[in-house]
């Protein structure tokens, strides 16, 4: 089953089974959902707050990007 744990504009993270996922908006100039798996660290670290969830965000995008994956398309079979 999926929980909602938190929730920020266009950012949500989820609980589904023992895994967190963050779902974002990561389109720039049209909407494109993203969905990426997140430690239970950085979903608790991000529900504390805005700032707390922008730098989660922004750290996950640039371990995306190192690892060689885009960030910036949707990956949700839209």
């Amino acid at each position: 089953m999926d929980t909602k744990i938190f929730e920020l504009a266009d950012m949500e993270i989820w609980k589904r089974g023992d895994k967190y996922y963050v779902r974002y908006d990561a389109g720039s100039h049209q909407i494109g959902m993203r969905e990426d798996e997140i430690s239970e660290e950085e979903a608790m670290r991000a529900s504390q707050g805005k700032n707390e969830a922008i730098s989660m965000l922004s750290a996950l995008q640039k371990r995306l990007i190192d690892s060689g994956v885009n960030p910036y398309v949707s990956n949700l079979g839209n």
